[in-house]
């Protein structure tokens, strides 16, 4: 029997503040040693055109700095989503194992499943089962106990921010995220190395629902009290 090897498919989204529909989607595809299979990044036409008040702003910044450093393909979300899923397919072809990871990967599952219904005919965003990785959570249950960054609003947390992290991580205290979504993939991607790094048991889940949240959060943080400095919502 061949040994599948892990793909694992970093996601992002940039999402409307309203409605909770992503108009910004990068992955960036990697395997185990960190080689890269494949990357991407789209614009949603058709979701920007929905809220255009609200994304007259955001725009403007992807199309002055942030386009310089991105080739952007605008298109609509339904020609994204086939598009994303002929890439797992493709992967599934090849005897990968298909992890799809992001951080805090409730919200993007959530805005994927909600733009899914509101621009298009289809009951769901992936066409296939695959794993799900929280690179978030699975960073905090590996992390360093030499972790330290600025506390949260409630001055009762670190924040645990992919921004923050990354710099922990790679000693970058002036870093600051970029919020286009394949640009995030690239910081997401850099977190997730240091996880498979430490050789840590990861928590890899079946369905969205088995995401952890922030109670299971805190009830992991009782055990491990130096943990309790983390907070799940920033």
């Amino acid at each position: 029997m061949t040994i599948k090897k892990n793909a694992y498919v970093v996601l992002d989204t940039e999402t409307s503040g309203f409605s909770k529909l992503v108009f910004d989607l990068g992955w960036i595809t990697r395997d185990k040693k960190g080689n890269v299979i494949d990357s991407a990044s789209y614009l949603m036409l058709d979701v920007i055109a929905t809220e255009r008040p609200y994304f007259m702003n955001k725009v403007k910044g992807y199309t002055s700095k942030a386009r310089k450093k991105e080739k952007f393909k605008l298109t609509n979300f339904s020609v994204v989503r086939r598009l994303f899923n002929k890439h797992i397919e493709s992967l599934l072809d090849a005897n990968y194992r298909v992890i799809l990871c992001a951080y805090n990967g409730r919200f993007d599952c959530d805005a994927l499943a909600i733009t899914t219904k509101r621009m298009t005919k289809e009951k769901t965003f992936l066409d296939h089962k695959v794993e799900l990785m929280d690179i978030w959570g699975n960073w905090v249950n590996s992390s360093p106990k030499s972790y330290t960054a600025p506390l949260t609003a409630s001055k009762k947390w670190y924040s645990s921010s992919a921004e923050n992290v990354y710099r922990f991580e790679y000693q970058e205290p002036n870093f600051i995220e970029q919020h286009t979504a394949l640009e995030d993939c690239k910081v997401e991607t850099k977190i997730l190395d240091k996880v498979l790094a430490r050789k840590k048991k990861l928590r890899i889940v079946k369905s969205p629902r088995d995401f952890e949240s922030f109670w299971s959060f805190n009830s992991k943080l009782e055990v491990c009290p130096w943990r309790k400095k983390f907070s799940a919502f920033c």
